[in-house]
């Protein structure tokens, strides 16, 4: 049978209908990879737009409680006035350089009358990883405290925590335990406080990188293409139909015979 009839089977259309949905799979995570990775070129780009500026007072930079423009992550900001200290809650299960501790977050009341989240740092748990070990004391004056704008994270379902403590650092339900306006959308991460004081440990600047998704799209796209080329080389071995192991064996006899004709040609001309 043709090469070009036997693509028109019934099989090998159903096998060619398989393909093509083989490659469309393979295009369309090879899509989702170019789509992570300009995600993360965006995260490194806001990283470097942000991160060294100057810091800026609270209310200057975020215009009312409700904004919640996501551009502004990193921003340093700076606050002057004083902790609530007897707002403090702990966030549960959060990795540092000791293992898993605590993150202590304390609602800061500046002096524009509106209250800013501050993560005062890790803090190291306990053998059983229920409660911070000796975390630092938060200062009862008035401090002028520089903090990195991070969003709010979201609750997860069907994880809770005790009291005092919260499963993630979900701004809203820390601002519904606060008569003072509050910023809902944003925590601080401190990055320093005036006078000094004894914080959890703090963070480092991140290094952010665009990770291999250019090369795993390269890669599903290749995928699609094998796809295709492995079609096509089946379709043809199928057309050219069995190979016959007659003819393949005698063909290798008359090879040795020739070989041998070769040899004895050679020694005598030796």
């Amino acid at each position: 049978m043709s090469l070009f009839r036997l693509a028109f089977t019934r099989r090998w259309l159903g096998i060619f209908a398989l393909t093509v949905a083989f490659a469309l799979a393979c295009i369309a995570l090879g899509q989702w990879q170019f789509v992570r990775r300009t995600e993360a070129q965006a995260a490194i780009a806001l990283l470097d737009a942000n991160y060294n500026q100057t810091p800026a007072p609270v209310s200057a930079v975020l215009d009312s409680p409700s904004n919640a423009d996501r551009g502004l992550k990193w921003t340093p900001v700076t606050l002057t006035g004083r902790y609530l200290a007897d707002r403090v809650v702990y966030v549960r299960t959060r990795i540092g350089e000791g293992g898993i501790g605590f993150e202590q977050l304390v609602p800061f009341l500046d002096e524009s009358g509106t209250v800013l989240v501050i993560d005062r740092g890790w803090v190291a748990a306990d053998g059983s990883n229920t409660n911070p070990i000796k975390p630092p004391a938060i200062p009862n004056v008035t401090v002028t405290v520089v903090a990195r704008l991070m969003p709010t994270e979201q609750t997860i379902p069907g994880r809770d925590a005790p009291a005092g403590q919260i499963a993630t650092i979900h701004v809203p339900s820390i601002a519904g335990r606060i008569n003072n306006p509050t910023f809902e959308a944003w925590y601080g991460r401190v990055d320093s406080e005036t006078p000094a004081t004894v914080t959890g440990a703090r963070w480092e600047e991140p290094i952010l990188d665009e990770g291999p998704h250019l090369s795993y799209a390269l890669q599903w796209y290749v995928f699609a293409l094998m796809g295709f080329i492995g079609y096509g080389w089946a379709l043809r071995q199928e057309a050219r139909g069995p190979i016959d192991p007659l003819r393949t064996t005698a063909r290798t006899g008359r090879q040795r015979d020739e070989d041998f004709e070769d040899a004895a040609v050679d020694a005598r001309s030796a």
